[in-house]
């Protein structure tokens, strides 16, 4: 049951040949059996979770479904408010921290009818090192092999089981590295699609909420019950949903290049399924996105100065992680002028992108530029800022700064049996164009139907 997709999860709640309080029940125990290993879940809302199921149940048996999340248990990153519970936002000193209200998000969650079974573990402030004191989820596929940041506990509940999907959030690549790491299907849409109203940012201008869900049709069914928006005429093209045969795909052979050569070739063969399906691959050159990856801490902290110094004050450091305090130190250093300039660049590059996206319909790139790293490879990188702005943060986060739409999805195993995994890239408001062309691909292979060994 618990790897159940959620089109076929619903049809068995809508028809009642599954009760929505068995299917809570069953992953609150897959939960209770699992998660003392894989760290994922900050709190458990058990009572809570039992009264939304019970309420779906008596709903739909009265003829009441709301749609296809109506009695599904999700769960949501520690960022969101979720009603009368804390959002600590990955940090020990704010186990008590509330917000005001619940979250736009985890709100029309709800109107659809989904049970939200808990809050997930992220790293803190939704950086990269994970608060002192607190666990690090654990990647359900390998235990030494890096779960990705900052919505690490989505990732890591989500791949096993834990849930059916996950709301997730990116401000760098927050979905689509965990997602990558894990094996999950992520979607990062045009930035303010969904709202982010009612969660912590870091920052105001990049975070972009989200979704991880186990197929690109789940991602799909949780992208319509929380965006607020129907889009852009794009959108509402008949064109954003045809088949593969009509579109054309770019490949950057440049930036390929500069990749592993696993990864790479897990590209190119990513594109061969494309063609099978019959999509045109065009060589295309993506506009280099590491001069803005090297300025994204120091805009960032700019931001988090004015929105998060409350709650990670100078003078009590010893609360919380280095990290934060270094980014909210590059943030006070960041002149205004040099926060325009980054905006100005930010401009810039995606005029650049969208000139590059005229001529195909979507972009095939790499999440990461190596295959599937181990928790002491990344701790390698990070060593070397300059060799983690090249493997990690050029390749996901100018695509925060621009504001485009981003699908990942499992393309593959490493020779460990870790999943791989690449993202497509598309113009604003082009969601349906990338869930459209992930399905496809989905549809003739088969990455995404494995599951984690260890957590059957």
């Amino acid at each position: 049951m618990h790897y159940s997709d959620i089109g076929e999860l619903s049809e068995a709640l809508r028809t009642q040949e599954l009760s929505a309080v068995e299917v809570c029940e069953h992953i609150l125990d897959r939960i209770a059996e699992h998660d003392p290993e894989l760290h994922s879940y900050v709190e458990v809302d058990t009572e809570g979770a039992r009264r939304a199921a019970a309420v779906a149940e008596q709903e739909i048996a009265n003829g009441g479904w709301r749609g296809p999340l109506h009695g599904v248990p999700l769960a949501v990153k520690d960022l969101y408010g979720t009603g009368e519970a804390p959002t600590s936002f990955g940090s020990a000193h704010l186990a008590d921290h509330r917000l005001d209200a619940e979250s736009e998000a985890v709100r029309r969650l709800r109107e659809a009818g989904a049970t939200i079974v808990g809050r997930l573990r992220m790293s803190e402030a939704a950086l990269t090192d994970h608060g002192p004191g607190l666990p690090t989820p654990v990647n359900p596929w390998d235990k030494d092999t890096w779960v990705g940041t900052s919505s690490s506990g989505c990732a890591s509940s989500t791949s096993a089981g834990l849930n059916f999907a996950s709301l997730g959030s990116d401000t760098g690549g927050s979905i689509r590295g965990p997602a990558t790491a894990t094996g999950l299907s992520g979607l990062k849409p045009t930035r303010g699609v969904v709202s982010s109203e009612g969660a912590l940012p870091l920052s105001r201008t990049l975070d972009t909420v989200g979704s991880f869900a186990r197929s690109a049709r789940d991602c799909r069914i949780v992208f319509d019950a929380i965006s607020h928006t129907q889009g852009s005429p794009h959108d509402r093209e008949e064109l954003d949903v045809a088949e593969a045969s009509s579109r054309r795909i770019g490949i950057d052979r440049g930036l390929l290049a500069s990749v592993d050569p696993e990864i790479r070739t897990m590209i190119e063969r990513t594109a061969d399924v494309f063609s099978r399906l019959g999509a045109e691959i065009v060589d295309v050159e993506v506009p280099d996105g590491a001069p803005l990856a090297s300025r994204w801490v120091a805009f960032v902290g700019f931001e988090a100065v004015t929105d998060l110094s409350g709650l990670y004050p100078q003078d009590k450091r010893e609360l919380y992680g280095p990290e934060i305090a270094y980014v909210l130190e590059q943030g006070r250093a960041l002149s205004p002028s040099d926060y325009a300039q980054i905006g100005d660049e930010a401009r810039i590059y995606t005029r650049a992108l969208d000139r590059v996206l005229e001529d195909v319909d979507a972009l095939l790139l790499p999440t990461i530029g190596a295959p599937s790293p181990t928790v002491t490879q990344i701790e390698e990188m990070r060593r070397d800022y300059a060799t983690w702005n090249q493997q990690v943060m050029r390749l996901t986060c100018p695509y925060n700064f621009s504001g485009h739409p981003a699908m990942t999805f499992p393309t593959g195993f490493t020779a460990r049996a870790t999943p791989l995994g690449a993202q497509l890239v598309a113009g604003h408001y082009r969601e349906r164009l990338l869930l459209s062309l992930a399905e496809q691909y989905q549809s003739i292979t088969d990455h995404h139907l494995r599951r984690p060994p260890r957590h059957p």
